[in-house]
C-alpha cells in the first residue's frame, strides 16, 4: 500500500513559477494535452464530479482492506468525500472515531474500474499543514500491495514538492521502490494536473503536462485500480501539530484515464 517508508533517490529538482487563482474555481493553468496528441488515445474513464453525490457504481469510500491504515491516524468515513459545486472534496477533520483522533476520506475504484497500461491523470488542489498526506495512486486490483504506482504524494509541510513512486515486492516480501521528486510551485495554492503514462516496461510521470520522472524498474503488468485519499499522520509525514489547520481539504476537479488506440 501507499504507506511504505520512501527512499528518495537523487533526482534533478526543477523550479517553475506558480500561476492562477485558488479555489474556487479550478483555473486552466497547468492543463495540457495528452502525450503524442489527443488523437493517439481513447478515453476509458472520466469523472468530473458533476453529480450531487458520488456514483457508487464507480467509487467506494474505503480502502480495499478497510477504513484504517496504521500507523496513520485517520479513520475513513463515507461522508468525508463529497461532491460540491462540480468538485470532489475530501475532508480531514480532527474528530474521534473508533479510537482514531481524526476522520478523513478516500475514494477507490477497486471492484468497479481497473486498467492495464494507459495514461491516468488527476487535477487537484492539495492542503498544506504538518501531518497531512494527500495522494493519488494505482493499486493492483485486489487487496495486495505492492505493486503500486503513486501518481503523486505531497507532504503537507512540503507543499511545493511532489513525490512520484513505483513500488514492487521482492522475494523476501519486503517492498522495494524507485522514487523521484519534483520541486515547483506551492501546490496548495491552485489546482495542478498530475499524471502517469504507464506502458510495458516504463512509467513516465507528468506534472502540468511536463515530464518530471520515469522508471523502468519492475514495472507492473497487472490491472490496477485508482485511489485518492487524504491521510493524516504516519511515519513519513509525521503527526499534525498546533500549526495544522482543520478541517483540511483535498479538492479534485477530475480524474481521467486513457489507453492508446
Amino acid at each position: 500500500m501507499k504507506r511504505w517508508m520512501p527512499l528518495v533517490l537523487p533526482v534533478v529538482l526543477l523550479l517553475v513559477a506558480s500561476t492562477g487563482p485558488g479555489f474556487p474555481p479550478p483555473s486552466s493553468a497547468g492543463v495540457a494535452g495528452l502525450p503524442g496528441g489527443d488523437a493517439a488515445w481513447q478515453q476509458v474513464f472520466s469523472d468530473h464530479f458533476g453529480q450531487p453525490v458520488l456514483d457508487p457504481r464507480t467509487w467506494t469510500t474505503r480502502l480495499p482492506w478497510g477504513r484504517e491504515n496504521p500507523p496513520e491516524l485517520q479513520y475513513y468515513t463515507d461522508d468525508e468525500a463529497q461532491t460540491i459545486d462540480g468538485l470532489l472534496r475530501i475532508r480531514a477533520e480532527k474528530e474521534d472515531q473508533f479510537g482514531h483522533g481524526y476522520t478523513s476520506g478516500v475514494i477507490s475504484s477497486q471492484g468497479h474500474f481497473a486498467l492495464r497500461y494507459g495514461y491516468v491523470q488527476i487535477r487537484a488542489k492539495v492542503p498544506s499543514g504538518r501531518g497531512l498526506w494527500p495522494a493519488f495512486w494505482l493499486l493492483a486490483d485486489g487487496e495486495s500491495s505492492p505493486p503500486e504506482i503513486d501518481v503523486f504524494e505531497i507532504l503537507g509541510d512540503q507543499p511545493s514538492t511532489v513525490y512520484m513512486t513505483n513500488h514492487w515486492p521482492c522475494p523476501s516480501g519486503e517492498p522495494l521502490l524507485h522514487q523521484g521528486a519534483f520541486s515547483g510551485p506551492d501546490f496548495s495554492q491552485d489546482f495542478h494536473t498530475f499524471a502517469v503514462d504507464w506502458e510495458p516496461g516504463l512509467i513516465i510521470w507528468h506534472v502540468d503536462g511536463v515530464e518530471r520522472f520515469r522508471s523502468n524498474q519492475n514495472v507492473p503488468s497487472e490491472p490496477m485500480a485508482m485511489i485518492a485519499d487524504l491521510a493524516v499522520g504516519g511515519a513519513w509525514p509525521g503527526n499534525p501539530d498546533s500549526s495544522t489547520v482543520f478541517p483540511a481539504y483535498l479538492d479534485i476537479a477530475y480524474i481521467e484515464a486513457y489507453q492508446r488506440r
